[in-house]
C-alpha cells in the first residue's frame, strides 16, 4: 500500500466531513432566514448529523475490521457525497434534517476507516507522525470551511456549503480505488456484530441531545438508555464496546481528555460565527477568515505534536494543549472584549495552539492502546469520543445564545475553561516513557 496516497485519501475524506460542519456554521444565519428555521431547528440541523455520527462510529469501525477497511471506506464516501447533494436541494428544514442524518451515517463509516487505513499502512513507531500529517491535511481542509462558506453565503448561495462535498467525495473515492491496495482476506468471525448495543447507544445520544436542546425531562430516558447500553455490553459475549477495554488506563485517560476538550471546542466553534456576525457586525466572509489563525496553528503544530508523541509519549503534549486551551477560553472574560472586536484573535490563537498539541496525540494514543486487529474499533472510539463531545458541547453551550444571536460570554468562558482544566489531570496520569539505560 502506498502510504502517501493512503494518507491523502484518508485526509480528504475526513476533511470533507469536517469542512461540512465548519462551512455550515457560517451559513446558519442565512439558512435560518431562507427556511424560516427557529433556534431549535438550527440545533437539530447540526445534531441530526452529529448524533448518528457519534452513535454509529463504533459499529462503522467494527464493520471495517470485519468486512474490510477499504471496502467500507469507499461505501462511506459514496453515501456521504450523495447525501450532501441531497442536502443542497432540500426544500425545507424537515428534509434537510433527514438528509443530514444520512450524511451522519456515511461519515460514521468513512471517518474510522480513514484512520484505520493509515494505521494499517504505517509502522507503529511512525504512527504518531503519520496521524499528525493526517491531522494537518484534514485541518487545512477544515480551514477552508468557514472561508468558502463565508464566500458562498456572501453571494446568497448558502446551499453551496453542501455542494462543495461532491467533488471532494469524487477525488477521495478515485484515489482510494486506484492508489491503495485491496483489503487482505478478513479473519474468520464466528459472532455477529452487536446491533442491539449500537441501537441503544444511538437512542441514548439522541435523547441526551434532545434533553439538552429543549426537553430537559427527556434526560431521564437518556440515563436509562445509557444504563441499558452499559449492562448490554457487560452481558453480551461479543460486545460492541467491551467495558474491559477501558481497564487500560491509557485508553480511559485519552478518551476522557477527548470528551472534555472537544466539548468545549465543539460548542464554541458552533456559536462563534453567529456571534461574530450578529454581535460584532462582521460580514460572513470576514467571520470565516477570522477563524483561520486557529486552524493554521492546529495544522502546523499537529505533525510536531505527533513526532513529540513518538519520542516522548502523550503526557506533556496533552497536558500542555489542555492548559493552553483553558487559558484561551479564559481570555474571553476580559471586560473590554465586546468593545474590541479583533480581540477575538487572542483566544482563537491560544485555542489553535492548544488543540494543535492535543489533536494528533489523542488519536494516536487511542489507536495504539488496542491490538492491530482492532484498529478500526479504536478509530471508532477516538472519533466517537470527539463527536459525542461535539454534540454535547453544541447542545450545552447552545443554550447560552439568545434568540437574537447574542451570547452570554462570561458563562461560555467559565464553562469551557473548566472543561479544559479538568482534562489536565488525565493528561498528567500518563506515565513518562522509560528511557533506555
Amino acid at each position: 500500500m502506498n502510504r502517501n496516497w493512503t494518507i491523502a485519501a484518508a485526509a480528504i475524506a475526513a476533511g470533507m466531513a469536517f469542512i461540512d460542519t465548519t462551512a455550515l456554521t457560517v451559513a446558519l444565519p442565512d439558512l435560518r432566514n431562507a427556511l424560516s428555521a427557529d433556534d431549535s431547528a438550527l440545533l437539530w440541523i447540526h445534531n441530526a448529523y452529529a448524533v448518528p455520527l457519534a452513535a454509529l462510529l463504533l459499529i462503522g469501525g467494527s464493520l471495517g475490521d470485519r468486512y474490510g477497511t477499504r471496502r467500507l471506506f469507499l461505501i462511506g464516501i459514496a453515501l456521504f457525497g450523495l447525501a450532501s447533494v441531497a442536502c443542497g436541494f432540500a426544500p425545507d428544514t424537515a428534509t434537510l434534517i433527514i438528509m443530514r442524518t444520512v450524511q451522519g451515517l456515511g461519515a460514521a463509516i468513512m471517518i474510522p476507516g480513514s484512520l484505520a487505513m493509515i494505521a494499517r499502512a504505517t509502522p507503529g513507531h511512525s504512527l504518531g507522525r503519520a496521524i499528525g500529517l493526517w491531522s494537518t491535511f484534514t485541518i487545512i481542509a477544515t480551514a477552508l470551511g468557514p472561508v468558502v462558506g463565508g464566500l458562498v453565503v456572501q453571494y446568497g448561495l448558502w446551499r453551496g456549503v453542501f455542494f462543495i462535498n461532491a467533488p471532494l467525495a469524487a477525488i477521495a473515492f478515485f484515489i482510494t480505488l486506484t492508489h491503495t491496495s485491496a483489503d487482505p482476506p478478513p479473519a474468520a468471525r464466528s459472532h455477529r456484530l452487536d446491533w442491539i448495543g449500537a441501537c441503544l447507544l444511538a437512542a441514548a445520544l439522541a435523547s441526551l441531545s434532545w434533553a439538552l436542546i429543549d426537553r430537559p425531562i427527556i434526560a431521564t430516558a437518556a440515563i436509562a438508555f445509557i444504563a441499558l447500553f452499559y449492562f448490554r455490553e457487560r452481558s453480551t459475549p461479543h460486545p460492541l464496546l467491551a467495558p474491559a477495554l477501558f481497564s487500560s488506563g491509557q485508553l480511559a485517560a485519552a478518551t476522557s481528555i477527548s470528551l472534555l476538550v472537544y466539548s468545549a471546542w465543539g460548542g464554541f466553534t458552533y456559536l462563534l460565527p453567529t456571534f461574530l456576525i450578529n454581535s460584532l457586525g462582521f460580514a460572513p466572509a470576514t467571520a470565516g477568515l477570522l477563524q483561520l489563525p486557529s486552524i493554521v496553528l492546529i495544522a502546523g503544530l499537529s505533525p510536531f505534536a505527533g513526532k513529540f508523541l513518538d519520542q516522548r509519549g502523550p503526557r506533556w503534549p496533552l497536558a500542555i494543549g489542555a492548559l493552553i486551551s483553558a487559558i484561551g477560553f479564559s481570555t474571553l472574560l476580559w471586560p473590554g472584549f465586546i468593545e474590541h472586536p479583533l480581540a477575538i484573535l487572542a483566544p482563537l490563537t491560544l485555542l489553535g495552539i492548544g488543540l494543535g498539541f492535543c489533536a494528533a496525540p489523542l488519536s494516536a494514543t487511542i489507536i495504539q492502546s488496542v491490538p492491530a486487529d482492532q484498529h478500526g474499533l479504536a478509530a471508532g472510539i477516538n472519533s466517537t469520543a470527539a463527536r459525542i463531545a461535539s454534540a454535547i458541547g453544541v447542545a450545552l453551550l447552545g443554550g447560552l445564545a439568545s434568540r437574537n444571536g447574542t451570547l452570554d460570554i462570561p458563562a461560555l468562558a467559565i464553562t469551557a475553561t473548566t472543561l479544559c482544566l479538568c482534562a489536565v489531570p488525565f493528561a498528567l496520569s500518563f506515565s513518562p516513557p522509560t528511557r533506555p539505560t
